[in-house]
């Protein structure tokens, strides 16, 4: 592998943490289950009550 490809990968891992962290979360952080939406339109975990901040 050359220096070439290393740097490569790592503006790659750049880019996708870029595109994760400009859209909202899917699942909670804490036990993988998928966020729902409260009456008040906040994402959050219905089983340890996680909300993004």
């Amino acid at each position: 592998m050359s220096w070439e490809q290393l740097g490569e990968i790592a503006r790659e891992a750049a880019k996708l943490a870029d595109t994760e962290r400009s859209q909202p979360p899917q699942a909670c952080p804490n036990d993988g289950e998928p966020l729902e939406r409260g009456k008040n339109g906040v994402l959050h975990c219905r089983f340890d009550g996680w909300t993004p901040q």
